[in-house]
């Protein structure tokens, strides 16, 4: 789903009921769609990260479950942007111009420059959301039914020009092959797993809509649930006169929320009162309130507890992206090696061949006889020695603060690997120009991430404060490292023995 908000109803009977029965007979992934958000929306995103969590809020409180499902947001996970990025050299430009929602929306939505390829190639990316978990089943209704044919065009042209088998399929050079056991085919061709959607009418009688202003939110407190129904449009035009429920949203509401079990007879009895005007449009509405607040109320008491428990969300996120990218990774290291890509692995080996230092390893003695402040001086002098072209030198009355030649502070920190494979870094909340994060691993690799000016900028206030501490948690995921902020994980991969920031 992408963020827009608050979730209405008419997401609720669309789609978000079934997932959660899905999540109890399927392996399912749900994604929030951030980036897709940003296709006719990129001139405002002020909102997006709030909107962001509303919709998780409103996940949880319709029971999806961490525990079942895996629950992420898109651009936590970048194996999503990759994909998207290889599957783009092989996508003629004719099959994304063909989708027929390209030409609908550009007409419903003509105050909006969608001339962007963001916009044209959004089918696209989302091919490679699906394709990237190599989903079997993908549950829409039948408007998406084009796009799931689109991916599978998409999954099956890729296995056309990289087969299992193919001179792509392993990696053989001087430096030492990377072979890999590929499924028959690399990207697996999905199936659209049709959706029942009850039409759900808006409260002005179109399709519910938050663009219309006709939507009732899934967390509508009892007082303006109340006065969105009480004013809703009916389609009697007089007390007198029959109706039709199927034409009416307040006759909608009860066709979807009067269920027979807790309201046994009810639709029988607005059926025919309103086909036979036995029954006043007030009369059905009261009823409609009652109906529709019995399903709401429980939804939005959870979705309150959900939303002061923070720290919660945050772990749900979190958990989410890694099982996802872990995911995501199996499927990315198959399409790597399918194209002919040059392995990471063999940069690493080639790097150590000549004679570089590609990791410091710490002594092996450290864990076992010195303390917190010794352990900082091994690891340190080993990384100040192997950068010492740069030309540091200590602060007398900070002892992890250095000063380059253009009178850049930077701060330097170290941490060993937790038993829960995280980094907890610990430093004073002071000012920084640069910073220096020393991850010892298990095996005694000393990682180097050097943390530029601009980054530290935008994201200093997002981390962890205790008192006059800012904690830092750094933890990787299939070699690729992220800090864990408040409200995101955030990839530092990159930086890793970057220096250009310490010239």
């Amino acid at each position: 789903m992408r963020p827009t908000g608050k979730l209405h109803l008419g997401n609720y009977v669309g789609a978000l009921k079934n997932w959660v029965y899905l999540q109890s007979r399927h392996d399912c992934f749900f994604m929030i769609a951030d980036w897709h958000a940003l296709t006719t929306d990129y001139e405002n995103t002020r909102h997006l990260a709030d909107n962001t969590r509303e919709v998780l809020l409103d996940w949880l409180a319709a029971g999806l479950d961490p525990a079942k499902c895996t629950m992420f947001v898109q651009s936590h996970v970048l194996q999503h942007s990759e994909l998207h990025v290889l599957l783009s050299m092989i996508t003629p430009l004719g099959e994304l111009e063909r989708v027929p929602s390209y030409k609908d929306q550009q007409q419903n939505l003509a105050s909006k420059d969608l001339t962007s390829y963001g916009f044209l190639g959004y089918p696209l990316l989302q091919a490679a959301d699906i394709l990237v978990y190599r989903a079997n089943w993908v549950p829409v209704g039948e408007d998406q039914v084009a796009h799931v044919e689109l991916t599978r065009t998409i999954a099956r042209r890729f296995n056309s020009f990289f087969p299992k088998g193919g001179v792509s399929a392993t990696f053989a050079g001087p430096y030492g092959g990377d072979p890999r056991s590929l499924t028959d085919k690399v990207l697996i061709e999905p199936k659209e797993l049709l959706t029942s959607t009850p039409k759900l009418l808006g409260t002005d009688g179109r399709k519910m809509s938050k663009s219309y202003g006709n939507s009732i939110l899934l967390s509508e407190e009892s007082d303006s649930l109340e006065h969105n129904i009480r004013n809703s449009k009916t389609d009697r035009p007089t007390l007198t006169q029959p109706g039709n429920p199927d034409r009416c949203p307040v006759g909608n509401l009860h066709q979807i929320f009067s269920d027979p079990e807790t309201f046994p007879g009810r639709l029988d009895e607005i059926t025919v009162g309103c086909t036979t005007a036995t029954i006043t449009c007030v009369q059905c509405k009261s009823l409609a309130i009652e109906s529709v607040e019995t399903k709401l109320r429980p939804i939005r008491e959870k979705r309150r507890r959900f939303a002061e428990d923070p720290k919660f969300l945050l772990e749900v996120i979190r958990k989410g992206a890694q099982t996802a990218a872990k995911t995501a990774e199996t499927t990315m290291k198959d399409v790597r090696s399918a194209i002919g890509l040059l392995p990471k692995a063999s940069i690493k080996s080639l790097s150590h061949n000549a004679g570089d230092n590609f990791l410091l390893r710490v002594p092996a003695s450290i864990s076992r006889t010195h303390g917190d402040e010794q352990r900082w001086e091994i690891r340190s002098n080993l990384w100040l020695e192997k950068v010492q072209q740069y030309s540091l030198t200590k602060l007398k009355d900070k002892p992890r603060v250095f000063i380059t030649r253009k009178n850049k502070k930077v701060g330097i920190y170290d941490a060993a690997e937790s038993s829960s494979g995280e980094w907890v870094f610990g430093l004073k909340d002071q000012p920084l120009n640069v910073l220096v994060l020393l991850a010892q691993d298990r095996q005694r690799n000393l990682h180097d991430y050097v943390l530029p000016q601009a980054f530290l900028q935008e994201h200093w206030k997002q981390f962890e404060r205790t008192d006059n501490t800012v904690e830092i948690h750094l933890r990787k995921i299939d070699d690729v490292a992220s800090l864990l902020l408040k409200d995101q994980t955030l990839p530092i991969q990159q930086y890793e023995g970057d220096y250009s920031a310490l010239q």
